[in-house]
Formats: structure tokens, sequence, C-alpha cells
């Protein structure tokens, strides 16, 4: 077995812990809206990004599925579902704004200095004609429509 395989499936199990730790149950729901609308929107940037041939991801937990579905299983439907659960959830909604730009510059500059990372020293993913601040925009996108909907849908359903 090699480094990324190791990698991919830690990561994974970091995850688990991660939702484990920090999600509480009343928030079960909650978390499970986030993880869902946001594979909605990474199933087909993934897979468009992938098509295009922009970004690949060589290495994967489940080769099987990856020979079907070329974007990464891991990242698009466990990981970054799981950094969206633990973003939304902890937003700092009423602090100021400027506290608010700090959280979303922080938490997407360091995964995207994550993914740099395992990009230049792993075989987990590979930037064809894809630079680091596409991943940078991408995410910030993401995780923005992604909270904007979870913001609505705790107005519009959960009435708190």
């Amino acid at each position: 077995m090699s480094i990324d395989w190791w990698i991919l499936l830690s990561s994974l199990f970091i995850g688990v812990f991660l939702i484990w730790k920090f999600v509480p149950r009343e928030k079960a729901r909650e978390a499970w809206i986030i993880a869902l609308f946001l594979q909605s929107i990474t199933w087909v940037s993934g897979l468009f990004v992938v098509e295009m041939k922009w970004i690949s991801y060589p290495v994967a937990l489940l080769p099987r599925v990856n020979e079907i579905n070329k974007a990464s299983f891991s990242f698009e439907f466990f990981l970054f579902p799981v950094l969206a659960i633990l973003f939304s959830l902890n937003y700092p909604t009423y602090q100021p704004l400027w506290l608010r730009f700090f959280y979303y510059t922080f938490i997407i500059g360091f995964f995207t200095f994550i993914e740099v990372l395992l990009e230049w020293k792993t075989n987990l993913v590979k930037y064809d004609e894809w630079k680091w601040y596409w991943t940078f925009i991408t995410v910030w996108f993401s995780l923005f429509l992604n909270h904007q909907y979870y913001s609505w849908y705790k107005k519009k359903w959960l009435k708190e």
C-alpha cells in the first residue's frame, strides 16, 4: 500500500472523528442538509473539471468507483462535505464583518494549502490546467452557496 492510500484512509477516519466530536446530535439534521446540498454542487463541478482535464485524481481509495466517476469520490462526497458541515455549523453569524471575512479566508486558505501540498507531494490530486487560485475561488463559491442555502433552510424550516 502506498503512502497516498494511507493519507486517504487516515483523512477519512479524521473526517468521521471530526463529525462525531464536533457535530452535536441535535444538529445532525442540519449537518445532513449541509452535506447533501454541497454534494449536489460538487457532483456537477467535480465531474466538469475532470472531464475538461483540468485536474485529475490518479490514486483513489475505491478504484472501481474511480473508473466510472473520474472525480475524487473521497474528496467530493466526504471530505469537502465534512469541511462544509464544520464551516456552517460554526459560522460566526453575529460577529463583525471583518471577522466573518477572516473566517472564510482562513478556512478556505487552509483547505487550499492542504490541496496544493497534496498536489505537490502525492498522487492524490494532479493539476493539469488547474491552478491553486481556482481551488480557492471554487471552494469559496461552493461554501458561500452552501452556507446561504443552510441559512435559508434554518430560517424557513427550523424557525430558530
